[in-house]
């Protein structure tokens, strides 16, 4: 019998509860300028590139059926999305940047989430990366998504109307749906125990943890004073 549901609910708690810690607060008010805002899109044009490498890093290790579902959630992503008329990230969009312009704190959480993804069973490399999709599901997070919340934001402070706002952003209010949805029948298959139980749910609380690194060091960099902090969830985790 398929352990998935009572795991799905839990990881359904988890990314709400991601949307009230401290660093996630703070980055949903620190004031958006245009600085910030190139600042970000030139973070998440890496992050995009880091997640190409976590899946296919995943796919390495996974059962055929699941380097199938894997490729299928990498098509838009990686290839061609009709609705933004190219891929989700391609050279273009990197150009000239290199990940050196990146502030050292993001670039740690992208290599904790490789690691992940290279390192730990294949299980719980596709949870690492498909909690973070999750956490963007709006039929899933109450009260608006990172790019909802985002779009709303640069049309009350910056003026700028949804239409106006960059593709990749616009095509994200939904697409994190979709792709939550496609690897649900994986884990159905095969999360069946208390094993695969806690390499789907209760250690990817470490990694979705990095995301709170990731964005907090993002906005507290353009802020006057760094403040890095350890803090201790009730799930056990701790940077």
């Amino acid at each position: 019998m398929s352990r998935w549901p009572e795991v799905a609910k839990q990881l359904d708690v988890m990314v709400n509860e991601w949307y009230e810690t401290p660093e996630i607060r703070r980055m949903l008010t620190v004031p958006l300028t245009p600085t910030r805002l190139a600042f970000r899109h030139l973070h998440m044009t890496f992050f995009g590139n880091n997640r190409r490498d976590c899946w296919a890093a995943v796919a390495c290790t996974a059962p055929l059926d699941v380097k199938r579902a894997i490729w299928e959630h990498e098509k838009d992503e990686l290839i061609y999305d009709p609705r933004m008329g190219k891929a989700h990230v391609t050279e273009e969009d990197l150009g000239n940047n290199k990940e050196s312009d990146m502030i050292p704190g993001a670039r740690a959480a992208f290599y904790a989430w490789l690691y992940c993804a290279r390192e730990k069973p294949w299980l719980e490399g596709l949870a690492c990366s498909h909690i973070l999709e999750r956490r963007n599901n709006n039929q899933i997070v109450k009260g608006g998504t990172l790019t909802q919340r985002l779009v709303k934001r640069q049309e009350m402070e910056l003026g700028i109307k949804k239409q106006d706002q960059d593709i990749g952003t616009q095509v994200h209010l939904v697409a994190d749906v979709d792709h939550s949805a496609l690897l649900d029948e994986v884990f159905t298959r095969y999360v069946v125990d208390d094993l695969t139980a806690q390499q789907s749910g209760f250690l990817v609380s470490s990694w979705i943890t990095k995301g709170e690194i990731l964005h907090f060091v993002q906005n507290d960099t353009l802020m006057p004073t760094t403040i890095v902090s350890k803090r201790e969830g009730s799930r056990g985790e701790y940077l």
